[in-house]
């Protein structure tokens, strides 16, 4: 399967120049299926430099990546399952990060969202309407919980074993009032960040204990073992445990996000105003939106 990603980068390379394109851009894992891109003498045959973008969710090769002065790298929290749809969302992140600007041309690499699978060629003309998932890549702080919770539901996945968990992240002070303390609140005077990654095996021993984290909305982690006691209406789906009814009313009454992850199946969700809005595998990180998540092209 390696030779047909590549090949299809090399006709990508081709491509952006036959049409007049600025920028190739690859959705991607580790970057192995790319590695025509990354060849110069590519690009000087042809006399004009093209941007190359790889977006990825893989936290090692976007930190390998951006030290490159060559080439872009976006960090994916997540992407749809259509191909399509994962090249639009691609362009709206690149837009978000000034990678791109309105009226270029993109030819876009990707696949059925596994690992550096690349079967198809898109081409997209940047309008600057485009628009990321309001939720969640749009709030770094919401996007680095939801990696954690991501990784909670991965290894349940792999062990077997599935443990709940629940984070709320901003407004903090409101949360607080609306929760009361299970056992003593190992955050108290401990000052942590949810992007601290150096801290999450000591987040995931916590997940393993009721009650929910709380996250303010500078990332910093205010508490864990929370009882959430908001009390509103909320929509929830069917077959849904008194977890993520818990987390969609703390959103309604606080304007903070919710997360959950799934004692059941690892599944990771996200809440905002009372509702579930996003949905995301563990394994593959393939999303599914809900309830106006996307603002712009509906996913």
């Amino acid at each position: 399967m390696v030779e047909i990603p590549r090949g299809l980068a090399r006709a990508a390379v081709g491509l952006a120049f036959d049409i007049g394109a600025d920028t190739v851009l690859a959705v991607t894992e580790t970057g192995k299926n790319c590695s025509p891109l990354f060849d110069e003498r590519i690009f000087s045959r042809h006399g004009k430099r093209i941007k190359v973008i790889l977006a990825t969710n893989n936290v090692e090769t976007y930190s390998r990546f951006t030290r490159s002065v060559h080439v872009k790298a976006i960090k994916l929290t997540a992407r749809p399952r259509d191909r399509r749809k994962q090249a639009y969302y691609a362009v709206a992140c690149g837009l978000q990060k000034g990678f791109l600007n309105p009226g270029e041309r993109v030819v876009c690499l990707t696949g059925d969202g596994f690992a550096d699978v690349t079967d198809s060629l898109t081409v997209l003309d940047v309008t600057g309407d485009e628009q990321v998932i309001s939720v969640l890549e749009s709030n770094q702080v919401l996007a680095d919980t939801v990696d954690l919770a991501l990784e909670l539901g991965k290894c349940g996945v792999q062990n077997e074993r599935f443990s709940g968990a629940a984070f709320v992240v901003g407004n903090s002070k409101e949360i607080l009032r609306l929760s009361h303390q299970l056992m003593i609140n190992p955050f108290e005077n401990y000052r942590a960040k949810i992007s601290d990654r150096e801290k999450w095996d000591l987040l995931k021993k916590y997940a393993n204990f009721d009650g929910a984290f709380v996250i303010d909305s500078d990332g910093t982690i205010v508490a864990a073992h929370r009882y959430l006691d908001a009390n509103r209406r909320v929509e929830v789906p069917s077959g849904l445990g008194t977890r993520h009814m818990a987390v969609a009313a703390m959103t309604a009454a606080t304007g903070a996000k919710g997360v959950t992850v799934s004692g059941e199946d690892g599944f990771v969700r996200i809440f905002d105003r009372g509702r579930m809005v996003v949905k995301i595998s563990p394994t593959s990180k393939i999303f599914e939106c809900l309830h106006g998540a996307f603002e712009g092209e509906r996913f």
